[in-house]
């Protein structure tokens, strides 16, 4: 008798069960269709990469090399992908190192290096438009002004106004002549010159027919000369030039390890007594047990990503203030788009919370909002660790390990590409060989190792935000 195994293909396997019911439940534990696919081809990577290195290096054993093993850490590891809270709050990569970078770019100025579209945080969009608008108070005592625009301003653009504080509806304004003059009522200027190349500058030195009083002030308004030639008199270019800035984030993986002890004759007695196949229990107990450590990783990591002050529901106000309980339903979810503003504040960007990671008391809140028809449960919850259900469309994931009155806003974007947490996949969940006990040969052990990153890349799509008391 033939007592050889087959050695498992994880790349077959992956492409016959990518399908159907677990392709649907993908779609749902992530932000879009698009993310969902993006997070499939990650997949396909890791195991295809495993395939490879099973071939070469005969020290890592295959999925079903022995029959006690099965297939079931192949089937734990596609069942945690579409069970875990990776697709709400991480962006995922395939890691071809146990230490690899992560890029992103940043816009930035030719002229002067500086960050004017970050992939996160506030842009700076100083001297980009062409128009070029200037104003100070006059002093007294002070006749001759200079102001340097530091672009090559187009003739006949130029518009200096003098304006007395005491007759604002009176102010004077003045012209260039598009030959480097400016035109001004007689005596109100001695001398008034404009720099179209140079420096782009503007001096004027003002008359006796204009006399300075306390307050008084100047505006000036021109235009650069953006189709002109960027080369003026050797002055730089304006700011109006950009490149894209490539920039890279280390994310090192960490090795992980479970160990399962295996008695036969229990196995054989509760296969002959209940009826129940020991490896379906063990894999489904293997399946919650990696499951809820993915979760707890990624918990920790969205909390310790966030930094700055927490947005407080003041839930004892509202009972005092609100006699009848939906009014206090509707105040909470008026907080939560203040929690939503806060989001958009931190990060600088136009962005609303994705998914909210909560603790139990917060998780009892959201769930009362059923009452006003902004909550739906996930009825497929299983356990606490896991998606309650939505707020709005929203997903609301409790975790233990958040503090009960606290939860945490997050924002990851449509396409998958940006979250406050990256989940760097290594190894998929790898078992080792049985081994067996020279004491007592009806026992035997074997191990599950994987290695993942969970690293808190953007702490700015992560928002605090608590209760002061339960609702």
């Amino acid at each position: 008798m033939n007592t050889q195994v087959k050695d498992c293909n994880e790349v077959k396997l992956f492409s016959e069960q990518a399908t159907g019911a677990w392709d649907k439940a993908l779609v749902g534990s992530s932000r879009s269709k698009r993310d969902a696919a993006y997070r499939k081809a990650v997949y396909e990577k890791v195991f295809t990469r495993f395939k490879s290195l099973k071939d070469t290096y005969k020290a890592f054993s295959g999925y079903t090399e022995l029959p006690l093993l099965s297939n079931q850490y192949f089937n734990a590891t596609m069942a945690s992908y579409v069970r875990s809270f990776a697709g709400f709050l991480t962006i995922e990569r395939d890691m071809d190192q146990p230490t690899a970078l992560l890029y992103y770019q940043d816009t930035i100025g030719v002229t002067d290096g500086r960050i004017v579209l970050p992939n996160i945080g506030p842009e700076n969009l100083n001297g980009i438009n062409a128009r070029f608008v200037a104003g100070a108070p006059l002093t007294v005592g002070q006749a001759g002004y200079s102001i340097s625009t530091g672009k090559k301003i187009i003739p006949g653009s130029v518009q200096l106004t003098l304006t007395h504080v005491a007759n604002p509806g009176a102010a004077i304004v003045i012209t260039d002549d598009r030959q480097g003059n400016l035109l001004a009522p007689a005596g109100v200027l001695s001398v008034g010159t404009v720099d179209y190349t140079g420096a782009g500058a503007v001096d004027f030195t003002v008359g006796s027919g204009f006399t300075i009083a306390l307050n008084d002030s100047y505006s000036i308004i021109g235009f650069e000369d953006v189709a002109g030639s960027p080369d003026f008199g050797g002055v730089a270019p304006g700011n109006n030039r950009f490149k894209m800035d490539m920039k890279n984030i280390t994310v090192a993986s960490e090795p992980d390890m479970l160990i399962a002890e295996n008695n036969l004759m229990a196995m054989a007695a509760m296969q002959k007594a209940l009826g129940v196949n020991p490896m379906d229990v063990s894999a489904a107990k293997l399946t919650e047990l990696y499951t809820k450590l993915v979760n707890q990783k990624l918990a920790k990591a969205v909390m310790g990503a966030w930094a700055g002050n927490s947005v407080t529901f003041d839930v004892t106000g509202d009972i005092i203030k609100f006699l009848d309980f939906r009014s206090r339903l509707d105040s909470f979810c008026g907080h939560l788009v203040d929690v939503d503003t806060a989001l958009a504040a931190q990060s600088i960007k136009g962005v609303q919370a994705t998914c909210y990671l909560v603790g139990n008391t917060m998780a009892s809140a959201f769930r009362k909002l059923k009452a006003t028809g902004n909550f739906v449960d996930n009825t497929d919850s299983t356990y606490i660790n896991d998606l309650i259900g939505y707020y709005n469309g929203v997903p609301v994931l409790r975790h233990v390990d958040v503090d009960a009155l606290s939860g945490y806003a997050v924002h990851k974007t449509a396409d998958g590409q940006l979250a406050p947490v990256i989940r760097g996949l290594f190894l998929p969940l790898t078992n080792t060989p049985t081994i067996g006990n020279y004491n007592n040969p009806t026992q035997v052990s074997q191990g599950i190792y994987y290695q993942e990153a969970n690293t808190a890349i953007v702490g700015e799509l992560v928002q605090k935000f608590t209760i002061n008391q339960a609702l």
